[in-house]
């Protein structure tokens, strides 16, 4: 064997040795990228069956379309969705410049029965309705009517459902029985009614409710704001 030979062994064997490295790492640097998050340490102090003020950490970046917001909300009828129709959410907009906070909301909600159970979660979406952290591990406490003020932290162990409700902000929505002015109209909406939204069309105009004990469309865009993270709707229609 020429010396020329030996040497490109040599390089072969540094090569593979690189490569097995490489995929070691690689799968190590993705997972640690794919899991940074911008919120955490998500806790309840002040606590009663009607109120609850939440805090989390946020680390001062946020990627996606400003402008950025954080959502506190809870889950009352213990489902595992959060935010629908009566219960609460609360947003508060930061600009993602790098300086680390401690954001607080005090939610307020429809007093429930003392020992009932009642879960706070936190969430970042950006300007275009995409989650950018979150949604966190919620705080579930069962309720007393005298406030509670020890801290607690997130102890469910569970990830949860995030509701969209929309809120008409017209005098009248019509709702419509598909996405379209031309199909069926089976009733409407007015001024600050809310409800629970389930889907949305491809277009991202129309959005699909729950109604009258069923289902319906709207038109949303100029008539309804929606809460939640809409991107994460399923298109329906």
């Amino acid at each position: 064997m020429c010396a020329n030979d030996g040497e490109l062994i040599m390089k072969i064997r540094a090569l593979v040795r690189l490569i097995a490295a490489m995929g070691i790492l690689l799968p190590s640097l993705l997972s640690t990228s794919s899991a940074e998050a911008n919120l955490f340490s998500l806790s309840v102090h002040r606590r009663t069956c009607s109120q609850a003020t939440a805090y989390v950490s946020y680390d001062g970046f946020s990627g996606g379309t400003a402008p950025f917001y954080i959502a506190f909300t809870v889950d009352l009828n213990n489902n595992g969705v959060f935010g629908e129709v009566g219960e609460p959410t609360l947003f508060a907009e930061v600009t993602g410049n790098g300086s680390p906070l401690v954001i607080g909301r005090r939610l307020t909600f429809p007093n429930q029965r003392e020992g009932a159970f009642i879960a706070v979660t936190a969430y970042e979406v950006d300007g275009e309705g995409f989650f950018v952290s979150g949604p966190l591990e919620p705080v579930r406490y069962s309720c007393t009517n005298r406030p509670a003020l020890n801290a607690t932290a997130s102890n469910t162990g569970i990830v949860p459902r995030i509701a969209v409700v929309a809120r008409v902000f017209v005098n009248r929505v019509e709702v419509y029985s598909q996405p379209s002015a031309a199909s069926t109209l089976i009733g409407g909406l007015g001024l600050g009614q809310q409800v629970d939204v389930i889907g949305r069309n491809a277009r991202n105009d129309w959005v699909q409710i729950r109604f009258s004990g069923g289902t319906g469309w709207i038109m949303w865009q100029t008539q309804a704001r929606l809460s939640g993270a809409f991107s994460q709707l399923p298109i329906v229609g």
